[in-house]
């Protein structure tokens, strides 16, 4: 089935770029601009005030230590902002100071190291895959990471209902959830409903990566919580903030 999807994307994006060929060099990902009449979920005083202070933060954040893991011969992306995300990442880590974060999709681990650099004393953070960090040969993390257990990996598909139990005390604990998954249309929203049905102990700030990918289009905007777009501050392809532990989500507006 996964790799029927994969097959059927494939195609989609190829006759895509065909009808509406790229009008700019460079890299991008098709998506759409919407109004505002028909959103669900309008961003709540706490989440516009937190984005203005967490690109204030963004600004003044360097992050050096990240900017020394990537290889010579690779594109330094954790020096970029706006534009990229791991300055806001780290920003709204050092405002909050979460003691429990938790990251899916850990990829290269600089999102993860990134939103370690300022946790607090007695924080910590999870990041999710499917694979081991180490199983990549280009990760950027490595075994001292691991250490001082401030920084730990989890192995898991999350949207599958089984595997989300076996973690769901961490998410109840959880402070800060970075999602960062695979856009496939499918994972994200499965996640979103496991969340539904999680007791969070504390409040919730939930970050989104890629908002903007056409597969994730329909998922941001089903989402009737407070919401704020802060792409202009954070990753040019889509971020997205949520103040999940404001309503719940079956608070659609009527239109």
């Amino acid at each position: 089935m996964n790799l029927l999807r994969k097959a059927v994307r494939s195609i989609q994006r190829r006759a895509v770029k065909v009808v509406l060929p790229n009008p700019r060099p460079g890299h991008g990902e098709y998506s759409m601009i919407y109004d505002t009449l028909n959103t669900y979920g309008r961003p709540s005083d706490y989440l516009i005030d937190l984005a203005l202070r967490a690109a204030q933060e963004a600004w003044r954040t360097e992050l050096p230590d990240l900017s020394r893991r990537v290889d010579a011969d690779s594109n330094d992306f954790t020096r970029i902002w706006p534009g990229e995300h791991y300055r806001l990442l780290a920003a709204l880590v050092k405002l909050l100071q979460p003691k429990r974060v938790v990251e899916i999709g850990t990829l290269h681990g600089l999102s993860a190291l990134a939103l370690k650099k300022f946790l607090p004393n007695a924080g910590k953070i999870d990041t999710f895959d499917v694979v081991p960090w180490d199983s990549l040969s280009d990760t950027s993390l490595r075994p001292e990471d691991f250490e001082d257990d401030r920084l730990g990996q989890q192995i898991g598909d999350l949207s599958d209902t089984a595997v989300f139990e076996l973690h769901r005390s961490l998410f109840q604990q959880t402070e800060l959830l970075f999602v960062d998954g695979p856009k496939d249309g499918i994972f994200e929203r499965k996640l979103l409903q496991q969340l539904e049905t999680v007791d969070f102990h504390k409040p919730l700030l939930l970050v989104m990566d890629d908002i903007r990918f056409w597969n994730m289009l329909a998922i941001w905007q089903d989402i009737a919580r407070p919401k704020l777009d802060l792409t202009s501050f954070g990753h040019w392809s889509g971020t997205g903030l949520v103040e999940w532990h404001s309503g719940t989500n079956s608070e659609k507006r009527k239109h």
